[in-house]
């Protein structure tokens, strides 16, 4: 809900401002990117919104840069440097970002196709019509990014009129999945010469319910990896830093390459520990099984 007000908000600024400039210009390499992680907006908006974020979070940066040092919180001078570095980082995470979120969509697909093959089968057991299998998973909130690829099934063939096999072809050239392209080509085959639906789901259940087993296992021992790393590097690492900071303040070295004891430690509490922590996390996120 934060999240969606926030976007709200940015929109409403964005197209009063920067956005009117924006609003013309049409990239076809990005366009097409957002439509892939189906981005509801145009591509002059998307450019529009990523220019106003950078402006105002370096107006805002440079408020709590200026508070800092007005109240004598923090005076280390490479702070100044923020208000220039962070919105640059804005603009390239703009550009990255929807190469980054279909990579995630086409995660997230293959991570949810399992559980989703097992609901389908159940339906396919009581015998319902094959179209009805994506319809039980279409808006479905356990499988967000896999409900939508099924929802654009359903609706090329409810509102463009497509059959069930134009339809499953439809939807395997836009979908980013290999695992869900498999699947749709091989239930297609298995429909259009007459198979039986109820064998076929029922022996790809079981193939989902053993991959999902093993994902889970592989998941296990990724986190318990992680964390080991991060006991070695997150903890360990600063209380070997702090001890050779103080360690230079008790011979009166006056510091490290300039800095002295008091900013090496600013440095360490508010900069270092907090940017590695993110870092980290951001790395746990994109190792995590979704």
């Amino acid at each position: 809900m934060l999240k969606e007000s926030i976007l709200k908000i940015l929109y409403w600024i964005s197209d009063r401002s920067f956005g009117r400039i924006t609003k013309n210009i049409e990239i076809d390499s990005l366009r097409k990117r957002l439509t892939n992680v189906d981005y509801p907006y145009s591509v002059g908006r998307y450019i529009g919104l990523a220019i106003t974020s950078a402006v105002l979070l370096s107006i805002v940066v440079f408020i709590a840069v200026f508070l800092l040092f007005h109240y004598k919180i923090i005076e280390i001078k490479i702070l100044w440097l923020l208000p220039l570095f962070i919105p640059i980082g804005v603009i390239i995470f703009a550009l990255f970002w929807p190469t980054w979120d279909l990579s995630k969509k086409k995660k997230q697909i293959d991570a949810n196709l399992p559980l989703a093959i097992l609901t389908m089968s159940t339906v396919s057991e009581a015998g319902a019509p094959p179209h009805l299998m994506f319809e039980s998973i279409a808006g479905n909130p356990d499988y967000p990014r896999l409900g939508k690829e099924c929802a654009k099934l359903q609706r090329f063939m409810h509102q463009l009129g497509l059959s069930f096999g134009k339809a499953i072809n439809k939807t395997i050239e836009i979908t980013p999945s290999q695992s869900f392209k498999t699947f749709l080509k091989e239930l297609n085959t298995t429909v259009k010469s007459g198979g039986d639906l109820k064998e076929f789901m029922a022996k790809r259940a079981d193939n989902a319910y053993f991959e999902y087993s093993l994902a889970l296992e592989k998941a296990a021992e990724r986190a318990e990896t992680l964390g080991e790393i991060y006991s070695i590097i997150m903890i360990a690492a600063p209380i070997f830093f702090f001890f050779v900071v103080v360690l230079l303040g008790w011979i009166g070295s006056g510091g490290f390459m300039g800095l002295s004891v008091d900013e090496l430690l600013n440095i360490g509490i508010f900069g270092v520990i907090p940017i590695a922590n993110v870092c980290f996390i951001l790395i746990m996120h994109m190792l995590s099984t979704e």
